[in-house]
């Protein structure tokens, strides 16, 4: 009961998704009418009478449905139990004896035909069959109008979560940029303080970068070859920083063009492995990229050698790259369609992903 308080009447947009056209509702009263007159003319043999019968029966159908919709059913489900039994019954009542005048008055002095013997005033079995049949009329109406509801917020909360999702996704992409270039940048302001010749090169290859960024990652999924030359554009600026000291190694196996990835997604990794790895070994050190990609799947791993860890920088900026690619997987791909782990061994450290693509 308190999904449906909280879900549906207690909703402050019930009134937009509850309302259904007036058009379809007229079809559907004159289309239940049709059907009754039909069914128990049938039974009585009499088309003339049920059609009378029916004309006086529906508009009291009809005021109660809306009544037990509108204003009692809410009670109900805003815990006012004993108003909303009290309205019912009264309702009832009332029902049960407009209904007899009118029929008696009217239509005929029997006012319960398909029974036997002659019912001319409020006996207990013309009570009991008034009342089930208004209830049973009620219980049908409601139910219609209850699924109708339920579909109509469902799908409000489909569009709404993926307004959401939406831009979920703009922010953790956007998340990316800024916290790729502060690296970027750190590398440009180390290399200008030594008046590194390099400098140019580095400021010509993030020229490139942020023309990638821009123009070419506002998409869903891109191109994985894409993705790869914007990874290698990244090592080649990472590499200026470094002598001899440093071996790369980028192996690809498998068609690249033919596949299409969320943008941005890969780099983070191999952003840590200069960040959080070889920055801080002394000596030499490398970094070791695989990317395998199957009909089905993408594999990518980064291995990289590594020394003490700079604990102070991780904790600062260093968590931004793999908990954007966490919630950026469980989003586009579902948290059962990709493996990522990452963990460490003896003076190295090791990032896996896993993507399901055939899901």
């Amino acid at each position: 009961m308190s999904v449906f308080k909280k879900g549906l009447f207690m909703n402050p947009v019930y009134n937009k998704i509850s309302s259904v056209p007036l058009r379809i509702q007229l079809y559907f009263w004159i289309t239940y009418f049709s059907f009754n007159v039909l069914r128990w003319g049938n039974f009585y043999q009499d088309y003339i009478y049920s059609f009378k019968s029916n004309l006086i029966g529906f508009p009291i159908h009809i005021i109660l449905c809306y009544l037990f919709i509108f204003i009692f059913l809410p009670k109900l489900f805003q815990g006012k139990i004993i108003e909303f039994f009290s309205y019912l019954a009264l309702s009832l009542g009332i029902t049960l004896i407009l209904k007899f005048e009118l029929t008696y008055y009217f239509i005929n002095t029997d006012v319960l035909p398909e029974f036997a013997g002659i019912t001319s005033k409020i006996t207990f079995d013309y009570a009991i069959q008034t009342i089930l049949g208004e209830v049973y009329v009620i219980t049908f109406v409601t139910a219609i109008k209850l699924i109708i509801d339920w579909m109509k917020q469902r799908d409000l909360l489909a569009k709404n979560n993926k307004i959401l999702l939406e831009n979920e996704l703009k922010y953790l992409r956007s998340q990316i940029q800024p916290h790729f270039f502060f690296n970027t940048l750190n590398n440009l302001y180390s290399l200008a303080i030594d008046k590194s010749e390099k400098t140019p090169d580095i400021i010509l290859k993030l020229s490139d970068l942020m023309k990638y960024f821009l123009y070419e990652t506002g998409k869903k999924f891109q191109e994985l070859d894409k993705e790869v030359m914007h990874i290698k554009n990244y090592i080649e600026i990472e590499k200026l920083r470094y002598n001899e000291n440093l071996k790369i190694n980028f192996k690809i196996e498998g068609e690249i063009k033919k596949v299409r990835i969320i943008p941005l997604l890969l780099i983070p990794l191999v952003e840590n492995a200069f960040k959080h790895g070889v920055r801080n070994c002394i000596g030499h050190s490398y970094i070791h990229i695989d990317l395998i990609v199957n009909k089905n799947s993408i594999y990518f791993a980064v291995e990289n050698s590594m020394s003490k860890p700079n604990t102070k920088l991780k904790e600062q900026i260093g968590g931004i790259g793999l908990s954007n690619i966490k919630k950026r997987l469980d989003l586009n791909y579902g948290k059962d369609n990709y493996q990522l782990k990452t963990f460490e061994e003896k003076n190295k450290h090791i990032a896996q992903l896993n993507i399901n693509l055939a899901k």
